[in-house]
């Protein structure tokens, strides 16, 4: 009976380790299938990066919206540029520097795409991107919005 155990927990153990290979083997594939992203040097913020491209082009594919792949693009590059410019400042002014001209940027292409590509879901993303990294920078709490005094999306 305690050999059974030990070989089911074994298995279990097993069966996890797997999983979780199966799931980094996939994580990675999905970075590396996701065109023209520039690692931050920051995962959590890769990933969501990531997870708002993937929300765009899903709804590109479902609908016609007035924007384009290019536009996706620009909109991540954006971020991702964003991302580590804010990681390479040491001071908060520095910082709400590159935030500003981020936002007004991300407002210039929104409006290129007639308002269309920063709807009420991306600008959730959008923002939550943003105030992470400066939140990590401890330049901003978590629920203070940065962008607000800028962005028109």
């Amino acid at each position: 009976m305690k050999k059974n155990s030990i070989l089911l927990i074994l298995l279990v153990l097993g069966i996890s380790v797997l999983g979780y290979y199966i799931y980094t083997l996939q994580i990675k594939s999905e970075i590396a299938k996701t065109e023209k992203i520039t690692s931050t040097g920051d995962k959590e913020l890769d990933n969501l990066i990531i997870k708002l491209k993937k929300s765009m082009e899903n709804y590109m594919k479902e609908a016609n919206p007035s924007y384009s792949q290019k536009d996706v693009n620009e909109c991540i590059s954006l971020l991702s540029n964003y991302v580590i410019n804010i990681f390479k400042t040491h001071s908060k002014d520095d910082a709400l520097l590159i935030i500003k001209t981020t936002v007004l940027k991300l407002n210039d292409l929104n409006e290129r795409c007639d308002h269309s590509l920063i709807e009420t879901n991306e600008r959730e993303q959008i923002a939550e991107i943003i105030i992470l990294a400066g939140h990590k920078m401890k330049y901003n709490s978590l629920n203070e919005d940065i962008t607000e005094k800028w962005r028109e999306w």
